[in-house]
């Protein structure tokens, strides 16, 4: 991903516990398969001073499941900044010579080291010469000269697809696998382009015309994903119900391409008269996907679970409930199968420092992540969360949602990461702990400790199977308490959670169905004057 500060790139059975005072099972919510990825392209990759070997056991040991990375269209591609394709290539031959698979070879390698499985994202930017229009290739984006000079414009869809299919050949459940020589099997799930709602990867966005604003992203997104699928399907059958349909940014309008992409209006009408055939509607496909990818930042990595967004067509983490009304209508009209879940695929919060300019605390920065996964967890449709960065980068102007600070020291966001907690005031003698260690395999059990003049331990819950536990815990004092978690790992080493006290409920603020079409004309006409 590139960097930028607009941002580029079963029910727990738990025993009941009896103690000084009460400790009590809650209802839970959330799904048992819940897994946890974690994106740093540039570290994992091993295009930074950081050791990416390294790194990647780094993400094993603090309990992730899935590592994502995005194929670049162009760094795999011969002659990029050409606008006519190499004579004799063939894109979807992933042997055919000019390719250069070396960095995504080395990543999938040191995934299957670790015992990592991975998420592939087929992502822009494109060869000059996979643009429909290749003579508008280098092209500023969207009017930001800070932004370099790159090619996301009019990607064609049918060669984006000869794209899907060397990638499945050569990454996917049939490809030959490390003992054949290869590097199939590693592949957890696909998704096709990424942030597709803004000019920064799918150029242009949209384009006014007499009949109304028609939404050529969501368009060419829609067509994109299409053929990616049908190639994946054809090369990589097993994956064809895991190809993830979205990886849309919180800001620029992501509802409203998502909608739009699904050939439905702002809200969630099929689309009648002249746009229908505008916006390539006359006869809606049913998109086969897996499920919906979403990276449902704050305002600039910002704020926390409690930060409300004032626009009906953003979503950020407080607001991902937007997106059950969407697949649920976009299911009942047929655009997309019923029962697919929701992954948060790309999120992270700024920590300052070494920002300036958002000035969340490390202290806060690592209260943050926790709540944001309480958060999802309480959602049952969320079927993984999502970290992005080990590594903060050099420049504090980027964007920098990091566990480590570019000097590698650990924030306190690391230990906050490995183990989440978070205590809820339910009453005046009443909290909810809630807590989940991420490096567990299997059920285990823990220690919730009272952090004070000394430690005393106040419960002692068992996790499921995927390391989470949920328990309310009654006594005089609880809402006054600090709480630590506590878990010894089979090798011995004692982990240790972040110190965290009682706090208001976390959960989504109400969905708003009802938008305001004179406020999407409006923002329309806004996003449409950097482009046009």
């Amino acid at each position: 991903m590139a960097r930028a500060r607009i941002k580029i790139w079963q029910p727990i059975a738990l025993g009941a516990l009896l103690l000084t005072g009460l400790a009590a099972p809650g209802p839970a919510r959330a799904s048992s398969t819940q897994f946890s990825i974690l994106q740093d392209d540039g570290v994992l990759l091993g295009s930074t001073p950081h050791d990416p070997n390294k790194a990647m056991a780094e993400a094993k040991a603090l309990g992730v499941d899935v590592v994502r990375v995005g194929i670049s269209w162009s760094k795999v591609s011969p002659q990029p900044t050409s606008r006519s394709m190499p004579a004799g290539f063939e894109v979807g031959n992933p042997d055919s010579p000019g390719y250069d698979w070396r960095y995504w070879d080395d990543f999938v390698e040191r995934a299957r080291l670790n015992g990592l499985k991975v998420l592939m994202t087929l992502a822009p930017p494109l060869p000059f010469w996979a643009s429909e229009e290749p003579s508008r290739c280098p092209h500023r984006i969207g009017g930001y000269r800070n932004l370099a000079l790159s090619c996301m414009w009019k990607p064609k869809p049918k060669l984006f697809g000869e794209f899907a299919k060397a990638v499945a050949r050569r990454y996917g459940s049939s490809a030959p696998n490390a003992a054949a020589g290869g590097h199939g099997g590693q592949l957890a799930l696909y998704s096709l382009w990424n942030e597709p709602n803004l000019e920064h990867y799918l150029y242009p966005q949209l384009v006014r015309t007499r009949h109304g604003t028609v939404d050529v992203a969501a368009r060419r997104y829609r067509e994109l994903w299409s053929e990616g699928w049908k190639a994946i399907a054809a090369n990589d059958p097993a994956m064809r119900n895991k190809v993830l349909f979205g990886e849309t940014a919180a800001i620029s309008s992501p509802m409203d391409t998502l909608y739009a992409a699904l050939c439905l209006d702002e809200r969630g009408r099929p689309f009648r008269g002249k746009l229908k055939s505008l916006q390539g509607c006359t006869r809606p496909e049913r998109l086969p996907i897996g499920g919906l990818a979403l990276h449902p930042y704050n305002k600039e990595g910002g704020g926390s679970v409690f930060s409300r967004s004032f626009t009906q067509d953003s979503l950020p983490l407080a607001h991902v409930n937007r997106a059950h009304r969407l697949m649920d209508r976009a299911a009942r009209l047929g655009r997309i199968p019923g029962g697919r879940g929701i992954y948060i695929t790309e999120f992270g919060f700024q920590s300052s420092p070494p920002d300036r300019v958002i000035r969340t605390s490390l202290p806060r920065h690592a209260a943050a992540l926790n709540e944001a996964e309480r958060l999802f967890y309480g959602d049952r449709r969320i079927k993984s969360t999502a970290q992005y960065e080990i590594f903060d980068v050099p420049d504090h102007r980027e964007f920098n949602t990091g566990l480590r600070l570019v000097s590698g020291r650990k924030k306190p966001a690391w230990d906050a990461y490995r183990m989440p907690l978070v205590v809820t005031k339910l009453s005046g003698d009443l909290v909810e702990v809630w807590g989940h260690v991420r490096p567990a395999r299997g059920r285990v059990r823990l220690n919730v400790t009272a952090v004070g003049s000394s430690r005393t331990t106040v419960a002692h819950p068992r996790t499921n199977s995927a390391g989470y536990f949920r328990i309310r815990l009654r006594r005089r004092d609880a809402t006054r308490l600090r709480y630590r978690l506590e878990w010894s790992s089979p090798d011995g080493t004692l982990l240790r959670s972040r110190i965290a006290r009682a706090g208001p409920r976390i959960r989504y603020f109400p969905d708003s169905p009802t938008g305001s079409s004179a406020a999407f004309t409006a923002w329309a006409s806004l996003k449409s004057s950097f482009m046009l």
